[in-house]
């Protein structure tokens, strides 16, 4: 069996008074992914333009019989 996690970070934006998630963390800067006037964007961020407020752990377990 074997056993793999993805952590999903969520983010609070500054600037755009929105929630986002990071789809690449950088040393000094992020590829985010939020919502702008209903449209779904990714920007790149520096890490002080936002700040993580949680983070969800996805586990996928796989069965190897054999």
């Amino acid at each position: 069996m074997k056993e793999s996690y993805e952590i999903v970070s969520i983010v609070w934006i500054h600037s755009e008074k929105a929630f986002g998630a990071v789809e690449k963390l950088g040393a000094f800067a992020s590829l985010v992914r939020f919502k702008r006037d209903e449209v779904e964007v990714e920007e790149m961020l520096e890490n002080d333009e936002f700040s993580v407020v949680d983070e969800i752990v996805f586990t996928k377990v796989e069965d190897f019989n054999g």
